[in-house]
């Protein structure tokens, strides 16, 4: 049985939004105090009737609340609240089904009981904002002593800090760190309100940061053998070929991490028998075909979600295959320090080096061309129209292409791209985002004005459209490594 390694901390809200006239003395949810109920407690929040408050914790948190209630003229009944945790704060106004607003992986919107004398906890789910009403018509309600966050965490030792005389890089820097460390959990997860799952495809650019942060923590071992259990061979891991491939190259990043090949071995059978269904897979000119292995195919030519559109699957193919072109000589290298045998990785770098890729006219599938051939005319794509059309899954890949030929230039995207929802009250990053989102918009750490539009429940795509969509995924914390790795080129 695996003994719970997570710890706990609380935290007082920072900040009351909202509540309505039937509450009192609210403000002193904002004080410190003993966190102990006792007989003879003052200084309480009181409730008269049915009503609400809302309250701010100050960052995105993983984790629930704790509520501390007392007792109303000596009646012990129970009485009915309910809880709604938000990313945003509009999103604490939201009921289930309103513009994607959902339950879905992590409870966000229930109603439960607030007992007498009581100490308990209630959710986890990934929140900064929540929002509690009190349901009962009748005047029983037991004064608050104590609403906290419950904040769920792993107390990992970072190896590395950055600090530089750009204040904005700094803060993009502890926000893209903040939000990969609040996706380890019980594994490393994508998002820790959605999905919570190991989407192998999502742990490289997370794990990458991660080694960067803290170095070859137990979660990455855990999580890598946690995906191998759930997709045994032969598959693709989690039904998507590129995901496979994402998988090689974890691996090829804790390989190069630790400066030996002990990762290989561990996981020899499984990254052989991957190899070979890409073997397969790869035709004598260089073209993929992932249906041919006969395998379930949820998404063959997927990169990430922006780019995953019916119109472009031939450029979605070139993009599969520059992927691989990126990742087999990484992979060749590994297996020749492992001393494995490398014909069938020589084989399919032969092949690929045959296949005819043009240019790409979308910014991310045009980091690889860039990445491979350092070319001109892709660079120029890269940095039209600034930040617009980047990703935050491959924003790693994306800058570190532009840094290739000109790391001004790529610090000027990575600023206007991340800073731009740091200026909207981001305190983690986000699923996905769009520059163009911005105009017109509201922040996150208020509730839309009139005219304005709701930059949570209003935009995003695909799976995760309005405030379904994540606003702490850890694969856009691709400025760690990238920060890292170049900003000293500076």
């Amino acid at each position: 049985m695996k003994v719970e390694s997570r710890k706990i901390r609380y935290r007082y809200p920072v900040r009351i939004i909202d509540c309505s006239d039937s509450l009192s003395n609210v403000e002193t949810l904002l004080k410190e105090k003993d966190d102990q109920i006792f007989l003879d407690d003052g200084d309480l929040l009181t409730i008269h009737g049915p009503g609400y408050i809302v309250l701010d914790y100050g960052e995105e948190i993983c984790g629930g609340i704790r509520i501390l209630s007392h007792i109303k003229d000596g009646q012990d009944k129970l009485t009915k609240i309910r809880i709604r945790f938000g990313e945003s704060v509009s999103e604490t106004y939201s009921s289930i089904g309103e513009k994607g607003a959902t339950n879905n992986h992590a409870l966000r919107d229930f109603t439960t009981d607030l007992p007498a004398f009581s100490d308990e906890s209630r959710g986890e789910t990934g929140f900064r904002f929540v929002r509690i009403d009190f349901l009962s018509e009748s005047e029983t309600y037991h004064p608050i002593k104590m609403i906290l966050a419950k904040e769920v965490y792993h107390d990992l030792a970072p190896i590395h800090t950055f600090r530089c005389e750009d204040e904005l890089l700094n803060k993009i820097y502890d926000t893209a760190a903040h939000t990969v460390t609040l996706c380890v959990q019980n594994r490393i997860w994508d998002g820790i309100k959605r999905d919570r799952l190991v989407w192998i495809g999502d742990m490289e650019p997370e794990i990458h940061s991660l080694l960067h942060l803290y170095g070859h923590i137990e979660q990455i071992d855990q999580t890598i053998e946690t995906a191998k259990i759930s997709n045994p061979m032969p598959c693709w891991i989690n039904n998507i070929p590129s995901y496979s491939a994402w998988f090689l190259l974890i691996i090829y990043d804790i390989y190069r991490f630790d400066q030996k090949p002990d990762i290989v071995y561990q996981h020899l059978d499984y990254l052989n028998e991957i190899i070979k269904l890409f073997d397969r897979s790869i035709e004598d000119n260089g073209n993929v075909d992932f249906l041919k292995v006969n395998l379930p195919n949820a998404m063959p030519y997927f990169i990430d979600w922006p780019t995953y559109r019916e119109d472009n699957e031939n450029e979605r193919k070139e993009a599969c295959i520059m992927l691989l072109q990126y990742i087999f000589p990484k992979i060749l290298e590994m297996y020749q320090d492992a001393k494995e045998d490398t014909k069938i990785l020589e084989g399919i770098i032969h092949k690929l080096d045959k296949a005819k890729v043009g240019i790409p006219q979308t910014k991310v599938f045009a980091s690889f061309y860039q990445l491979l051939h350092r070319d001109e005319e892709s660079y120029k794509i890269l940095i039209k129209d600034g930040a617009r059309g980047m990703s935050t899954f491959m924003s790693y890949y994306l800058l570190k292409a532009v840094a290739q030929q000109n790391l001004n230039e790529a610090i000027a995207l990575l600023k206007e791209y991340y800073g731009g929802m740091l200026s909207r009250g981001a305190t983690s990053f986000w699923e996905d985002f769009n520059v163009d989102w911005l105009e017109g918009s509201s922040r996150i750490d208020e509730l839309p004005k009139k005219g304005e539009k709701d930059l949570h429940g209003d935009f995003g795509g695909y799976c995760y459209v309005g405030f379904r969509h994540s606003l702490c995924h850890g694969w856009s914390s691709g400025p760690v490594s990238f920060l890292l790795e170049e900003y000293k080129k500076k």
